[in-house]
């Protein structure tokens, strides 16, 4: 429905630019009248589009949009700005020929359109960053979500939390200010954390029997989150 709203929009305005154009032509020539009308089409459009095209997609986790939206303000504004003032200037104020009005105009579209590959290249910088980032948040994940697997294995081993429920819960805890880092001894200190928990999680259901492999597990486990824990980005 939004769809169709818009194209109803746009299609009204469209009609609206064409029918003040051939009431108030007054005595400009074909070549002219045109080209103003061929401009002012454009200016509608682009307009148009930076009015009701919605700015941030929130189904967009990198959020592209925003990370171009002052290039495609400032772009669009000005290229706006310019070919009106040609158009008021040219056919009002110097009354400039046909020629040098569409060279001038053709000048300002290669600008706007020099401005879009500019929008589109901050928008693929944003959507990179966002890809690091996510990729160095990953191993913090894991620990993370490493950790609550063996609060669920704990459920079914009362033992393993009345003796160790401390430091597994100030493990989890300390997880929660844990950065991501995009060093590389931190991407294996994480994986190393995620083995050593899962390790704890296979042995936990014959505890008795495991419990001295649980406690150097833990303790291996409590170390290498130290590690960790000192391990800053590059």
């Amino acid at each position: 429905m939004k769809t169709i709203l818009s194209w109803v929009a746009l299609l009204a305005g469209e009609a609206i630019i064409i029918a003040a154009f051939f009431l108030w032509r007054g005595n400009a020539p074909t070549d002219i009248f045109t080209l103003n009308l061929v401009m002012a089409s454009i200016l509608y459009g682009v307009m148009f589009v930076d009015m009701l095209v919605p700015w941030i997609n929130w189904k967009d986790k990198a959020q592209r949009q925003v990370g171009s939206m002052g290039i495609r303000w400032f772009i669009t504004g000005l290229y706006v700005i310019l070919a009106l003032a040609v158009m008021i200037v040219g056919n009002w104020k110097v009354n400039l020929s046909f020629t040098v009005q569409l060279m001038l105009h053709i000048g300002l579209l290669f600008l706007l359109l020099l401005g879009f590959v500019a929008m589109f290249h901050a928008s693929d910088k944003v959507v990179e960053i966002h890809s690091q980032e996510s990729s160095h948040r990953q191993g913090v994940n894991d620990m993370k979500r490493a950790m609550m697997q063996l609060k669920d294995t704990a459920i079914d081993c009362p033992q393993l939390m009345a003796i160790y429920g401390d430091r597994i819960n100030n493990l989890e805890e300390g997880l929660r200010y844990l950065s991501p880092s995009n060093n590389p001894e931190a991407s294996a200190l994480e994986d190393q954390f995620v083995e050593v928990i899962n390790d704890i999680n296979i042995a936990a259901p014959q505890f008795s029997m495991n419990q001295e492999k649980i406690e150097a597990a833990l303790r291996r486990a409590e170390r290498i989150y130290q590690n960790r824990k000192g391990v800053y980005s590059n």
